[in-house]
């Protein structure tokens, strides 16, 4: 799961660099949720 939402916010960047930062932060905070989880 963390890898996918890594995965999924680093496409979502080269799609939209003027957003990269936001989406980068994003898929971080998914990341880390998953691993809070234990999923």
């Amino acid at each position: 799961h963390c890898s996918y939402g890594t995965l999924l916010a680093l496409v979502l960047s080269e799609a939209k660099p003027e957003r990269a930062k936001e989406l980068a932060k994003r898929g971080f905070e998914f990341g880390q949720s998953r691993v809070i989880c234990g999923a």
